[in-house]
């Protein structure tokens, strides 16, 4: 083990085994789950070994034992799955790729980033992200015959137990709590705000949840609504509002804490459910077309938690259920990366048996779902054509720039 000191001190540890670059990926975006002692893991060049950013005043030891801990569970994961791509497009706009459009979009007074993964947006962002959601929304009731719906941003927590979500994604879930029910606590609180020039958090004994949660997944909340129901190939559609913590991967429109999701899910048998995935494919395309955009929809695995990760990828990958909306866009270091824009999806039998809702055949229902995050589209839109209205196709321009 070697080390030496920088800002963090570094400490270099061996992997159990040589990972590929997804792997590695993987490792280094979850790893501000793995311990608070930890800033960063960065998997070396050579793939074999990685450097644990240990930050300063925690001892070394303690996290050591986290680090490796998770470093054999992700390297566990399977990859080298064959990737298998349903839908590409090529854009029109043979322009360079723009650097820098959170910037951009800051400086032209389009968008206001608030620095803890929300942002606001007007002008032509704003009308971006209408016009996006707008058609995704209109050709879903076309092909679907998708009924409009609404649903809360706050969902309950044994609902989020039912979907599976606390086993797969602890690190995303967010809690809403609120002040005990205690005069003293209230007053305290009050006081301590009441002159001070920054907020002052209650203690944490003074602060009761009661199991109500943000919502982390669009689709999630429409399956309540269908407990009991017998469903007979039925689609729904609407814009949700979630919200995943990202800690410090947050960053501009790229990884959001809070964001919009439009929503598609079909309910009913199974050759119903696979016969609207397989629907939702040149919709995709036809978006991607619209905004004159490189796309591709292909095969992929969700980033579940480090300690199930390996099972549960492999599972995904397997059995094929999980397909990515991949847009290349640029990352920080100016480098082309693919943005996932969303994701279609089946599901069996899972939430039928878990919500009680019966196909018409008196079996648990099989869904399926189609999430579009719509801030990435908008993201890769501008990274794509840059800020320049003459780069985009001239209908789009002449909505969004109007």
């Amino acid at each position: 083990m070697n080390k030496h000191m920088t800002e963090f001190e570094e400490v270099v540890l061996e992997l159990p085994g040589e990972v590929d670059d997804e792997v590695a990926g993987d490792i280094e975006k979850e790893s501000v789950f793995v311990s608070p002692g930890i800033e960063r893991i960065r998997v070396n060049a050579d793939h074999k070994t990685a450097r644990i950013f240990v930050r300063p005043g925690a001892s070394v030891d303690d996290v050591m034992g986290k680090a490796r801990r998770y470093l054999d569970v992700m390297a566990k994961q399977l990859s080298g799955f064959e990737i298998k791509v349903f839908v590409e497009t090529r854009r029109r706009d043979r322009g360079p790729y723009q650097a820098d459009v959170n910037e951009g979009l800051v400086q032209r007074g389009w968008m206001h980033d608030y620095g803890k993964g929300q942002v606001a947006y007007s002008g032509p962002v704003l009308r971006l992200v209408k016009l996006i959601n707008d058609r995704a929304g209109e050709l879903y009731g076309k092909a679907f015959d998708a009924k409009d719906g609404h649903f809360p941003a706050m969902i309950d927590a044994d609902t989020l137990h039912k979907c599976g979500y606390f086993d797969s994604h602890p690190n995303a879930v967010t809690f809403v709590g609120n002040i005990i029910e205690d005069i003293d606590a209230l007053e305290e609180f009050r006081l301590a705000n009441s002159c001070s020039e920054g907020a002052h958090m209650p203690p944490h004994d003074h602060v009761h949840i009661d199991g109500m949660c943000l919502n982390p997944a669009a689709c999630f909340p429409c399956y309540p609504t269908l407990t009991g129901r017998t469903v007979d190939g039925e689609a729904y559609s609407w814009l949700g509002r979630v919200f995943r913590y990202e800690s410090r991967n947050i960053r501009g429109l790229d990884r959001l804490y809070e964001f919009n999701v439009r929503e598609l899910v079909f309910v009913g048998s199974e050759d119903y459910v696979r016969a609207c995935r397989a629907k939702a494919l040149p919709i995709v395309e036809e978006l991607a077309a619209m905004v004159d955009i490189d796309c591709k929809v292909q095969t992929a695995t969700d980033p579940f938690f480090a300690t199930v990760s390996a099972a549960k990828k492999f599972w995904q990958a397997a059995q094929e259920v999980k397909n990515e909306i991949k847009i290349p866009a640029l990352g920080a270091d100016g480098e082309v990366k693919q943005l996932a824009c969303g994701s279609i999806n089946l599901h069996g039998n899972f939430f039928g048996k878990r919500f009680d809702i019966k196909g018409s055949d008196g079996e648990p229902a099989q869904t399926g779902c189609v999430g579009l995050g719509i801030e990435r589209w908008v993201l890769a839109c501008f990274t794509q054509h840059g800020f320049e209205p003459s780069r985009w196709p001239k209908d789009v321009a002449a909505k969004i720039f109007a």
